[in-house]
């Protein structure tokens, strides 16, 4: 065959079919992805990485209405007017504010920090007087804690046990990859000075005078040095190494001399009490332990399966060579290897998925033909994790989904030109070189045509924003690659080996020419003949088209109809069997240490009866380990022993029947029956598999004023309360503590001849302290051991405390405070937070998933509507709100963003679908007639997620949209015989039946290949939804599509109904 009369596939084929190049291009694609897969780091999810930062800005006494109103308004609007801020939240207590910035996805934690920076540096002379400095902290998917480990003891308490975790700290901060390890718990280690009021009152020595004396004596300050031979480095002061050094420093005088700071404070070394607790319980102990929990964050692009690895392997040895016999050490949360255990899962589905591809091709052409695909497979894909490397991209199961979503597409290439080789062999009884390069020819451009159809289809799916952008962006960039390498592939592995391996045996050529002989006789093969009996009542009478139309339709609408009836419902990614969730709860605003672990008790005592149940850990008054993205803003103050958290560990996943989200569940489900007892509540935190809200549902109210607002929020909550499926319900701001405003009396400080600074000081360095410096004689290696100046814990626990302080007079009599104060209670001022500059309430509910997801609760509101005058909104939150108004936010807002943008890709994908056919074909109806098939894969998918039990999620609309290029694929193959067999002169009857039953086989085995290879994903949980939707979407509208399609071409260019044949 001439060159010049073949496509572009015949003339690849004519030029490597005999080429040494072709086995050589097989060995390098191989070795290329395993390289890849080994230096790719391995994560069990995508990196989520939209950008957050914190602003904490302290204004010490301005009260909650002006740092409301003159701190954090102002700090908000400046904020805002940076280019790749997408919100700006405010809260607002008695002295700061704290804001959080969510930038736009992608953009880069050293771009958001210098932004922030850059602004609060060049403004800080507007903030008002006493506020500032701004305090900025960025947040990011780096910032998420990789490994925790706890140890525990029954008889090392807190102080043995933070010197333990402070040399392991140090040991585990040098294995590379490490990028900070904190420490949960323990006591820090502190020099305390604790002054006896009585004897500074008896000696007339004000506490303002004791702290600077020791703060100057603990001063040592480079001064310079001696330019005279020899040069000498000069530094005066004096450091305290000893504790007898800090006793002896004078602190003023009496009638006897000096009195020194030994005469009137007690000065104690060790570790100091703080208001918050760690304890562990793990399967084998009788009650929890004092613990101290390490938590290890990793480097950027960094394989955290190697560090966490690595961090295991230390901290093993440091168990069994340095700790202590009656320490325990347990790893509470490994991300390393559930990420290794869930790519290795990924991977061996990725196997399967080849391996059964393999087996359709073996049945439906033979094994040679097997052999062919088993060949080219796994040379097509190796391009995805080589791109993967390149691009930043980790290995994960959604970006291994994309080598599994490719199998079934880039086989199809192999299919086409083995099946059509096959049958040119076939029908020559022979085998040659240039009846292989002429069944390339035939079916080279369709093939071309309808891959370029398939990445056109995946590829917009990649410019989709947001988190849910990020989170399923390495499926469509590396199916594309898959498919476009695979095309090349196909092009020139396939003839190559096609060539050599594929054998026409004598009873197939016997058999071929018996169908010859039929077809010369005018009789079909039995294969034709019931293909001919299956359209033939559809192209005779036109009526039974009609109503196989009608049919088609009324299937798409109660289709449809499940998802109007909610029987099928929307949400954004499945739950992930994770062995760790959280239990967040918050007690009353008064609550103490002591009535919060009361509370941590009883609830430890409830999970230990969960079989599943492997551990707890207790983190009480203060912020755990960082496993999940940060949750909702909350107020600018310390944490408080309200604030409880409790790990919950559980046993492997292959040693328990249940998955976590169902332990977890059935937790969520009594958790408000153990708390009621405390009058506290509580929810559910779990690691999420991709984007997800910390709340089921947020509900914002807006409104022209706090009381309208909370008559909203409290109707809301209770109607909220009363819905099927709804767990808990809570609202932000909660109940502040009550208050102690000490106010100096400006008549009596006259009176004594006292300035009020200095009482307000003196209250400030005897309740809350002050660190005077770092004591040098510290023999621990790692932790700096401040010099803190405060009363005792009994002198500073109580109003009566407060009441026997003494200050000096001008006259230098002590003078008791409680003559200068005026002591005020008052209810606490909740927090006030606000939105994008509007002030907000919000209420919060958490759901059983399994009776209800949060849009039909939502649906159920706007349905029932419960509360008159107010507006319910859903897309965007307000600018002003006169009147009160709701809108749905946390992750319906997410879903909104997620599904509007699919939307968008998914018209896009449809926009190039027609535009290259209609370039194609040169026509502009022929393109809507070869779409038509693709509103059918919601006949199969919408009905196959009822019957399977799961929702639809984003990642099961992005297989919708690549499901539209496959079907376009097959009807493109089927058009396009029909075309060659008019071109050759054939009846339009006769030519749909014979094009239909030609390509049934190949676009069978396709249909096949995607059902079987890229269903597998149906037994990974993060992406049961996109197998699903690929199996059941392919399997309805191959079936459909292979009828459809001919009887739409005969209805559309047939004369005898009054249609012009197509030019």
């Amino acid at each position: 065959m001439q060159e010049n009369r073949l496509g572009l596939a015949g003339r690849i084929a004519n030029r490597l079919l005999d080429s040494p190049i072709v086995p050589l291009f097989v060995l390098a694609c191989l070795l290329l992805g395993s390289y890849a897969l080994v230096v790719t780091p391995r994560e069990d999810r995508p990196d989520i990485d939209v950008p957050t930062a914190t602003i904490l800005i302290p204004w010490p006494g301005a009260g909650v209405e002006r740092v409301d109103n003159q701190l954090a308004r102002k700090a908000v609007s400046w904020v805002r007017e940076l280019p790749d801020v997408n919100d700006v939240r405010s809260s607002s207590a008695n002295h700061a504010a704290l804001l959080s910035v969510e930038f736009a996805a992608g953009t880069a934690k050293e771009k958001a920090f210098s932004q922030l920076s850059e602004l609060f540096g060049a403004r800080s002379d507007e903030l008002p007087s006493n506020a500032g400095p701004a305090t900025i902290e960025t947040f990011g998917a780096s910032r998420l804690v990789v490994l925790t480990a706890t140890l525990n003891s029954k008889t090392l308490g807190p102080d043995g046990l933070e010197e333990v975790a402070a040399e392991l700290t140090s040991d585990v901060l040098r294995i590379p990859g490490v990028r900070d390890v904190k420490r949960f718990g323990g006591k820090r280690a502190a020099v305390e000075i604790l002054p006896d009021p009585s004897q500074l009152a008896a000696r007339k020595i004000p506490l303002n005078q004791l702290a600077d004396a020791v703060a100057g004596a603990n001063l040592q300050l480079p001064i310079g040095r001696l330019e005279s031979p020899p040069v000498t480095h000069l530094q005066a002061g004096m450091t305290l190494d000893q504790l007898e050094q800090l006793g002896r420093i004078p602190v003023g005088r009496d009638g006897g001399g000096p009195v020194y700071l030994e005469q009137v404070a007690d000065i104690r070394h060790g570790r100091v009490q703080n208001n918050q607790a760690v304890l562990h319980w793990q399967a084998g102990h009788s009650a929890p332990f004092p613990a101290v929990t390490l938590a290890v964050t990793t480097l950027e692009g960094r394989n955290v399966s190697n560090v966490t690895e690595a961090v295991i392997s230390r901290l093993e040895q440091f168990e069994n060579e340095v700790l202590p016999a009656d320490v325990h050490l347990d790893i509470t949360l490994d991300a390393g290897e559930d990420a290794t255990a869930r790519v290795y899962n990924v991977l061996s589905q990725l196997l399967t998925g080849t391996l059964v591809v393999v087996g359709i091709i073996w049945l439906g052409l033979g094994w040679r033909a097997a052999v062919v695909i088993a060949i080219m497979m796994p040379s097509s894909l190796a391009i995805v994790p080589y791109l993967y490397h390149h691009l930043g991209f980790t290995l994960n199961p959604v970006s291994i989904a994309a080598m599994i979503l490719a199998i079934g597409i880039l086989s199809d290439d192999a299919v086409v030109i083995l099946e059509n080789v096959a049958r040119h062999f076939q029908r020559a009884g022979e085998k040659s070189r240039e009846l292989t390069v002429k069944a390339v020819n035939e079916v080279g451009n369709p093939t071309i045509l309808a891959d370029l159809l398939v990445v056109a289809t995946l590829l917009p799916t990649a410019y989709i924003t947001g988190e849910m952008g990020q989170y399923i962006r390495a499926i469509p960039l590396g199916a594309s690659a898959a498919v476009l390498f695979s095309l090349l592939v196909a092009l020139t592995i396939t003839p190559y080996f096609g060539y050599r391996l594929l054998k026409v045996k004598q009873s197939e050529s016997d058999e071929k020419a018996g169908q010859q002989s039929q077809e010369k006789r005018g009789e079909d093969s039995p294969f034709v003949a019931r293909y001919r009996g299956l359209l033939a009542p559809f192209i005779r009478f036109a009526k039974l088209r009609w109503l196989f139309y009608l049919g088609l339709v009324v299937l798409l609408l109660l289709s449809l109809a499940l998802l109007a009836t909610r029987t099928v419902q929307i949400g954004l990614t499945p739950l992930l069997d994770r062995n760790l969730f959280a239990v967040k709860v918050e007690l009353p605003a008064t609550a103490t240490l002591t009535e919060s672990l009361g509370v941590a008790s009883d609830l430890n005592r409830q999970l230990r009866q969960l079989p599943e149940v492997r551990a707890v850990t207790v983190y009480a008054g203060l912020d755990p380990p960082m496993i999940y993205p940060p949750e909702t803003l909350t107020a600018p103050n310390e944490k408080a022993p309200r604030d409880l958290t409790l790990h919950v560990s559980l046993v492997p996943e292959n040693q328990r029947d249940r998955q976590s989200y169902q332990v977890s569940r059935e937790v969520a489900q009594q958790l408000g029956s153990w708390l009621v007892p405390h009058q506290a509540t509580g929810h559910i935190a779990r690691i999420p598999s991709g984007p997800a809200s910390d709340r089921a549902i947020t509900a914002e109210i807006y409104g022209p004023s706090p009381q309208a607002r909370q008559v909203v929020a409290d109707a809301l909550e209770q109607w909220l309360g009363k819905q099927e499926g709804v767990i808990t319900t809570s609202q932000s701001p909660m109940t502040a503590l009550p208050s102690l405003d000490l106010n100096v009396n400006p008549q009596q400080a006259a009176t004594y001849g006292v300035i009020p600074a200095e009482v307000t000081r003196t209250l400030s360095l005897a309740i809350a302290g002050k660190t005077l410096g770092d004591w040098s004689g510290s023999h621990y290696a790692w932790d700096s051991v401040p010099i803190i100046l405060r009363l005792a814990k009994q002198d500073r626990g109580s109003e009566q405390a407060i009441r026997s302080l003494y200050t000096l007079s001008a006259s230098g009599q002590p003078v008791p405070l409680e003559s200068l104060l005026e002591f005020s209670h008052a209810d606490g001022e909740p927090a006030r937070y606000r939105r994008n500059l509007m002030p907000v309430t919000t209420v919060f509910a958490d759901l059983d998933r399994s009776m209800a997801q949060p849009l039909s609760v939502q649906l159920e509101a706007l349905v029932n509507e419960q509360w008159p005058g107010t507006e319910i909104r859903w897309r965007q939150p307000p600018d002003e709100a006169a009147t009160p108004l709701l809108y749905w936010s946390g992750e319906w807002e997410m879903t909104r963003g997620v599904y509007r943008d699919l939307a968008v890709a998914g018209l896009v994908v449809m926009v190039l679908i027609y535009v290259l056919l209609a370039g194609w074909f040169g026509s502009y109806t022929l393109p809507l007639l070869i779409m038509l098939p693709i509103p059918l894969i919601f006949i199969g998918v919408i009905p196959a997620h009822w019957l399977w039990g799961i929702n639809i999620a984003g990642t099961g609309v992005l297989g919708v949209i690549a499901l539209g290029g496959i079907v376009t694929r097959n009807a493109i193959l089927l058009v396009d015989f029909i075309e060659q067999r008019l071109n050759e002169g054939m009846a339009l009857k006769e030519a749909v039946v014979q094009a239909g039953a030609q390509r049934t086989r190949p676009i069978l085995l396709t249909a096949a290949t995607v059902m079987f290879g890229s269903g597998v994903l149906i037994f990974e949980p993060a992406l049961e939804p996109l197998g699903l939707t690929l199996a059941s979407g392919v399997l309805v509208s191959t079936l459909l599509t292979l009828v459809l399609i001919p009887i739409l071409y005969y209805h559309a260019f047939s004369p005898g109904d009054n249609h012009q044949a197509k030019e």
